[in-house]
């Protein structure tokens, strides 16, 4: 038996190796198209995810629960619409803002003798590059201030646009909280006319009720009860985008506040404080960007040069 083992393993593992070079070769050259699917792909599912819920919402959940003619449904069509305007915006603008060092202007690529010492060298690119700028290689170019590469917006998010990745996120966790408060409310008034106990109403929010056993296929579809359901699978997948969007929110909050990236997620050496960190994300305007992504606030430099707390001390008076 252990001889069958051994050889098995001596067959087995040089065709598994073969496998991964193979596919190593082909992922390597047909790379570029790889990636562009990828893009398009990632980028279909969010925005239909988008579309989606904002139908649902609006059309379908806000109309049964809230009077069409009433002050209430204009308003939360109001802020949906609102939410939807930033949403939209910002992925228009996260995907179409390039912040690649070779955007910057052509006096602007080349160091200071001052700052000469800061500059590092790619070897991708075979260029002098600022501090804090480094190579995508799915981008294939130096990114300034490189965040990380998101394949549902198509692009890298860096120096330029990461204000409006982070207002991107700010608006997907507000549209999921309030179209989980609009859900929940919706399936606590359906509960009354559907199941007779809260413990029926927490087995069909997990998906699954006792009464499917004995129904036949035809009541199984027409019944009431298979929309509630539906409504809870939908309740379901609301709670995993909110978890999903807060959580990216906090972490880009959490690295904006100490300065840092997700490229390099333990250098604080650039730390001034959260007041400014924020200004040299949001820009001048901070907060105001919030409000819609066309609002304009420049940065406070072009990310080329990056102040240190070094910078400061060194500068106050003995």
């Amino acid at each position: 038996m252990v001889k069958f083992t051994v050889g098995v393993k001596r067959m087995v593992r040089p065709a598994l190796i073969r496998l991964k070079k193979f596919l190593v070769r082909i992922i390597s050259h047909y790379r570029a198209r790889i990636v562009q699917i990828m893009h398009i792909l990632s980028a279909a599912l969010l925005l239909s995810s988008i579309a989606f819920f904002f139908i649902y919402e609006v059309f379908y959940i806000l109309p049964n629960y809230l009077d069409a003619s009433g002050c209430a449904y204009k308003f939360n069509w109001l802020l949906l619409l609102y939410l939807l305007h930033n949403i939209l915006g910002n992925i228009l603008y996260c995907w179409g803002t390039d912040t690649s060092f070779v955007a910057l202007p052509k006096d602007r690529q080349q160091p200071l003798a001052t700052e000469a010492h800061l500059w590092h060298l790619c070897t991708h690119c075979n260029m002098l590059v600022p501090p804090r700028t480094f190579h995508c290689r799915v981008c294939n170019c130096c990114i300034l201030k490189r965040d990380h590469h998101c394949n549902f917006l198509a692009n890298c998010i860096g120096h330029v646009n990461q204000r409006y990745f982070v207002a991107l996120l700010l608006h997907l966790t507000l549209g999921c909280a309030i179209a989980l408060i609009y859900n929940v409310l919706y399936l606590w008034e359906q509960r009354g006319a559907v199941l007779s106990n809260p413990n029926e109403f927490v087995g069909v929010c997990l998906g699954f009720h006792p009464l499917h056993l004995t129904m036949s296929r035809e009541a199984l579809f027409n019944n009431e009860l298979n929309w509630l359901i539906f409504n809870c699978c939908i309740l379901k997948l609301n709670a995993i985008a909110l978890m999903l969007a807060g959580a990216l929110l906090i972490i880009q909050l959490f690295m904006i506040s100490r300065a840092s990236c997700m490229h390099a997620i333990r250098d604080r050496s650039y730390d001034l404080g959260f007041s400014f960190n924020m200004r040299q994300v949001l820009g001048k305007r901070m907060l105001w960007t919030m409000l819609s992504p066309m609002v304009r606030s420049q940065l406070p430099q072009d990310g080329t040069r990056w102040q240190q707390p070094l910078d400061n001390e060194a500068k106050k008076p003995a």
